[in-house]
Formats: C-alpha cells, sequence, structure tokens
C-alpha cells in the first residue's frame, strides 16, 4: 500500500483492464453461469450417491492429468457439491442467490471473468503441485468473499434463527483462509492462494484506493488538529501563549497593535 500512498502509478491499477476485455470479448459471456454451476454440483451429486464414482475420480489430481491422462479432472473438479447432506440443497440456493446478485452488480462479462480466473488460477495450483488433490472448496469460498464485499449489510438466518451481517460470515471465511495458507495442507495453501489472487485482481485496486483515502483523511485530520492547536495569542514580551496559559488574558494594544498578557500590557514601550 505504500507505494500508492507515495504516488507511485502502477499500469495495472490504473488501467480499468476488466473493461477493455469487456469490449473486445462481451458477446461471449455466458448468462446465469451460477446456474450452470449448481447444475454441475447436482451431477456431481448424482454420480457420487449412485456410486458411478467416487470422490477420487472428481478431484483435480495434476498427476492424473499428466501421467494417467486423466484429462477430464480439469472439469469434474467442479462437479464436486459443496454439501452431501441434506444441506446441500440449501447451498445451492444461497449460490444462487450469490451468483445472481454478482451477476446483477458486475454484469454477466465480469462475474463470467471473477469465474474463469478462479477457475484457471486453481488448475494452475494442481499443476504447482501435482501430486496433491485439488478441490473447489476455495474457488467457491472466493465467490463468497465477492459477496461479501459487495453486500456487506445483507443478513443470513444462522441456524435459521440468528440474524448475521454477510461481511461478518465475510470475516470469518477470510479467518479460514488464513488459517489454511499458514497452516494447511500444501494442497490447501495453494488453493487459498488461488483464491486470493483472484479476489485481489478484482479487488485490489479498489482496496489500494481505499487505503490512500484513509491516509490523505488522517493527514487532513492531522493538519486540522495541528492548526486548531496553534496558539492564537502570544505575548510579544514574555512569549507566554492562551495554549500554555488558559487562564491569561490577552489584549492588542489599540497603538502599536501587538499582543500582550496582560502582566504587560501596560509596561511595553512604543518606539
Amino acid at each position: 500500500m505504500a507505494f500508492l500512498a507515495a504516488g507511485i502509478n502502477l499500469p495495472w491499477i490504473a488501467m480499468d483492464w476488466i473493461s477493455s476485455l469487456e469490449k473486445r470479448f462481451g458477446s461471449w459471456a455466458i448468462p446465469r453461469l451460477g446456474v450452470y454451476i449448481i447444475l454441475l454440483q447436482g451431477i456431481g451429486y448424482f454420480l457420487l450417491t449412485g456410486e458411478y464414482a467416487s470422490v477420487s475420480d472428481l478431484v483435480l489430481y495434476g498427476n492424473g492429468v499428466l501421467h494417467a491422462k486423466e484429462w477430464w479432472r480439469l472439469f469434474s473438479f467442479m462437479m464436486m457439491p459443496a454439501d452431501m447432506s441434506f444441506f446441500l440443497l440449501l447451498a445451492m440456493y444461497i449460490f444462487y442467490m450469490i451468483s445472481s446478485s454478482l451477476e446483477q452488480r458486475w454484469g454477466s462479462f465480469r462475474f463470467n471473468l471473477f469465474i474463469l480466473f478462479g477457475y484457471l488460477f486453481t488448475v494452475a495450483a494442481a499443476f504447482i503441485r501435482p501430486d496433491v488433490l485439488i478441490v473447489n472448496t476455495y474457488f467457491l469460498g472466493a465467490v463468497f468473499l465477492a459477496f461479501a464485499t459487495l453486500f456487506p449489510e445483507v443478513e443470513f438466518l444462522l441456524f435459521f434463527i440468528l440474524p448475521v451481517k454477510v461481511k461478518w460470515l465475510g470475516w470469518i471465511t477470510a479467518a479460514g483462509f488464513a488459517m489454511s495458507l499458514f497452516g494447511g495442507a500444501p494442497g490447501d495453501r495453494l488453493c487459498v492462494l488461488a483464491a486470493f489472487l483472484t479476489y485481489a485482481l478484482f479487488f485490489g485496486r479498489d482496496f489500494l484506493r481505499g487505503q490512500a483515502a484513509a491516509k490523505r483523511r488522517k493527514s487532513f485530520i492531522a493538519e486540522n488538529i495541528k492548526v486548531e492547536s496553534t496558539a492564537r495569542h502570544t505575548c510579544t514580551i514574555c512569549g507566554v501563549t492562551d495554549q500554555s496559559d488558559p487562564t491569561l488574558d490577552f489584549r492588542y494594544c489599540s497603538t502599536c497593535g501587538k499582543c500582550f498578557c496582560e502582566e504587560h500590557i501596560h509596561q511595553h514601550q512604543h518606539e
């Protein structure tokens, strides 16, 4: 953040690269992409519960792609359902609400781009460490963090009873990411980094602008405090001020116009 506050311009921050891409490729956007992701998870749930596939068949495994030619893993990990219990329908509904809200705020292209970068970074993580298993948990978490950033005041009913603003759930999610980053398995760490990079691409500039604005605001307040703390009256002879001794009275000489404390107002001489 210091480089922005210092006035150094970074091209990738200054340029609205998303708008530039949207002008060229906006027509390629897939409307309601979140619905298709939910459908994929529904298919994954059917495959797992029907024992047509196992979790190990669907996860992204770099060595499986590179050495066993299991190319389907590049896409099948997106089919991993968020939950395997009764709460799957609830999880699907929440993701539908989140994805629809993001698409409405951003537009189809930007939401597509967010999903695309999250996917690409996650796949890249699988090839950085091809010996670990990669799932879509943190990828979906990045989508939730985007929602929490744009709609912080939305409330969810925790346990169907307790209303909690989504910004607090976002902080809890971010804390979980941090714990995985510093104390998780190698695969978890890479997935967290992938999710963070996705989030940073879309919100990093706004965060840096906010930090710069906060620094300017802090500087402005400090200057005002400094001005307010400056003495209004200073005795020309002894130098005492209304700040150093607020109990004193100060007067200005009608002849020379200078300021004096009550002790020296009648003792000074004019040249």
